[in-house]
């Protein structure tokens, strides 16, 4: 059977032309911008065994066909993750001496001996195996010479684990996980005093706001910055361009950013609507520009971890794990923080929700009656009335009312004060007033209606104990724990 001739040229699945004349096909990770992706098939050719290279012209040959096929259906970063699955094999037989290999070689045995090698060997498990095997699927369906259907049956009732999720946000680690609270604290703090070049303190200020992936602020332009004057005073707004969309346009989410990073942007763009917002990153790698970036500032600014002793290591995952579980540790749901990080499912989030419960379980048990007293739900203060502002730093504060729709809460007055700048930081994306009172930002009205809301509380767990969610559930006994430590602290004050 004659083999088709690999195409001159292919229009990808966002519009990119790329040629496929020469050993090296390029495009970027989105139409818009992003990394630049290279298949390299001279790094498959150069693969030998015996003094022969590992995969024999028809097994290349076919492999290009079915990378071609693919750009036409998935993003360029797919792709390039196809091709890394196939350079893999090669190197895998290479190690067993085997040399022009063909398809046809790719038996059930084979495959599974593959498959252990990956398992024991790679951080991303069976991905490879995986992607393999939606390339014998391919071959099959075109009825290529080599593949085999009963074989494809077999490759297909193999289990296939993929990588494990979430690793360094279960151990907390040190300088992969998320950033502590003392951490975040000191990013924070030098953010406010301007501290470090202006370029590289924007590029920590959006991902400590956003948590944004990389290549979705290598792909913002200066038109997707938008700035808006109202009579409270100027607000700013980002389009931020969906990342990992199976789409062929592009997609934008609008987040609200701070007054203060949103004129360090304006400032900082060019007059060209369509040039790049971060226009100074790197072109051939931007996501990379965008950690280097973020070390510098580190590093410029002297931020000592106290966690390592060292100089804080930052990159763009941390600021993204360290939103997700800071909005976890609030109580938000994973629907919220799904949403947050633009997952379009929660099979990504559930290690925030989970290990926060977890950790929150172990201290716990870990705590005896003498030091029980030590680990408070409520993180706020306590203030006596409004004649005075509880947070004098804040241009106004705001009363927090006691009003939940689904709590038969019957006092309209004020649980307290909210510590948090609206002008800077935006509303409150949790659930006032319940989230409140976990919250370090709150302060407690002295003759504020807590007893009706703990109240409230008992009356709907008692109601809804067997019935509602089990987070929900969780929460809210947090929230009651912390009601209970507020009415402790006002009667120890009234003794």
């Amino acid at each position: 059977m004659t083999l088709s001739e690999i195409p001159p040229f292919v229009i990808s699945l966002d519009g990119q032309g790329i040629n496929t004349t020469g050993n090296r096909w390029e495009a970027r990770a989105a139409a818009d911008g992003g990394k630049k992706i290279v298949l390299n098939w001279t790094r498959l050719t150069n693969i030998a065994a015996n003094n022969q290279s590992v995969f024999s012209q028809q097994a290349i040959h076919l492999a290009q066909l079915y990378l071609c096929d693919r750009l036409r259906y998935k993003k360029a970063t797919t792709v390039y993750g196809d091709l890394q699955a196939i350079l893999r094999l090669a190197r895998w037989l290479a190690e067993r001496d085997v040399s022009q290999f063909s398809w046809a070689d790719y038996t059930s045995s084979l495959a599974n001996a593959f498959l252990h090698y990956v398992l024991q060997q790679t951080s991303d498990r069976g991905n490879a195996f995986s992607r393999l095997r939606v390339l014998y699927e391919w071959g099959v369906s075109r009825e290529h010479p080599g593949f085999d259907l009963h074989t494809l049956r077999r490759l297909k009732a193999m289990v296939a684990p993929g990588n494990v999720k979430g690793h360094h946000v279960r151990s907390r680690h040190a300088t992969q996980g998320p950033l502590s609270t003392e951490e975040k604290w000191l990013i924070t703090q030098a953010l406010r005093l301007e501290q470090g070049d202006g370029c590289d303190r924007g590029v920590v200020m959006l991902h400590l706001e956003l948590g944004c992936n990389p290549h979705a602020t290598a792909r913002l332009q200066a038109a997707d910055l938008h700035r808006i004057e109202t009579p409270g005073g100027v607000l700013y707004q980002l389009d931020v361009p969906r990342v990992k969309k199976r789409t062929a346009h592009r997609e934008t989410r609008r987040r609200a950013i701070s007054q203060r990073l949103g004129e360090l942007l304006y400032s900082l763009r060019l007059a060209d609507p369509s040039s790049k917002l971060f226009h100074w990153l790197s072109e051939q790698s931007p996501g990379s520009s965008v950690n280097a970036a973020m070390r510098r500032w580190a590093k410029e600014t002297a931020i000592i971890s106290p966690r390592t002793g060292e100089c804080l290591h930052l990159h763009a995952r941390r600021f993204r794990y360290t939103l997700a579980t800071h909005l976890a540790e609030e109580g938000a749901s994973k629907f919220h923080i799904a949403d947050i990080l633009d997952h379009t499912d929660l099979q990504n989030v559930e290690v925030y929700v989970a290990t926060t419960a977890r950790i929150a379980d172990q201290v716990a048990q870990a705590t005896d009656a003498v030091l029980q007293p030590l680990v408070n739900r409520f993180l706020g203060k306590l203030i006596d009335s409004l004649d005075e502002p509880a947070f004098p730093d804040l241009p106004e504060n705001a009363i927090i009312p006691a009003a939940v729709p689904h709590l038969p809460l019957l006092s309209v007055g004020g649980v307290g004060v909210c510590g948090r700048n609206t002008r800077q930081d935006g509303l409150c994306q949790l659930m006032p007033p319940l989230s409140c009172y976990t919250c370090s930002l709150f302060a407690a009205l002295r003759d504020g209606p807590h007893r009706q809301v703990l109240a409230s509380i008992d009356q709907y767990l008692a109601v809804h104990r067997g019935t509602a969610d089990g987070r929900i559930l969780q929460q809210l006994d947090e929230v009651r724990t912390a009601v209970e430590q507020v009415l402790a602290r006002l009667e120890e004050k009234d003794e």
